[in-house]
């Protein structure tokens, strides 16, 4: 499908009103159809790129647990259940992004990542891109303890799960990352392992 950005919509401004990990813009926009402006805030950080980590001889999927500031001061748990991210740092590649991260968060190498899909999680309000991949570990593999890097501060848990205990997890609330549902269950539909 064609983008019709340009034909029915025109960016009148683009103004930064804040600038630190991520940007803040305002954005003022004539929509030709209408006749009227409208004005959006979008909130701007760098692209990411995810991992549905396998033990096929284990049938586990690897998860890890980290503390979400935004979910400190909300009913659900501030410490959740995903899978393996991060932000794509300059001169990276997505692939390249998710072999190191598997690495640092997991402590597992990879060094094909298939990707499932690139997706926005949050398109209303947030520009962020992240890629989907999938790759299959083996205990040959598991070359660090993982954990995250200290000097990040991140304090990762490495989770080791089967996939039907990971569907219980998915549907009782237990995993409720956007990324991670998607990546797991596009993962599943694609034949890379099963919930039964």
């Amino acid at each position: 499908m064609k983008p019709q950005n340009k034909e029915r919509i025109h960016l009148c401004s683009d103004k930064v009103i804040f600038q630190k990990f991520i940007s803040i813009r305002e954005m003022d926009f004539y929509l030709a159809e209408q006749d009227t402006n409208i004005k959006r805030y979008v909130v701007s950080r760098p692209e990411a790129a995810a991992i549905v980590l396998y033990h096929k001889e284990n049938n586990e999927l690897i998860l890890i647990r980290q503390f979400r500031a935004p979910l400190f001061d909300q009913s659900a748990d501030a410490f959740i259940c995903e899978i393996p991210a991060g932000v794509l740092e300059k001169g990276e590649n997505a692939s390249d992004t998710i072999i190191r991260e598997t690495l640092e968060e997991t402590g597992y190498q990879i060094t094909h990542p298939l990707l499932i899909k690139t997706i926005y999680p949050s398109p209303g309000i947030l520009d962020e891109k992240i890629h989907l991949f999938y790759a299959e570990v083996t205990d040959a593999q598991k070359v660090s303890k993982g954990g995250g890097i200290d000097a990040e501060k991140e304090f990762l848990e490495v989770l080791h799960f089967p996939p039907e205990k990971i569907k219980d997890m998915i549907f009782n609330d237990q995993i409720s990352d956007a990324k991670s549902i998607i990546g797991i269950m596009l993962a599943k539909e694609k034949g890379y392992f099963s919930f039964y």
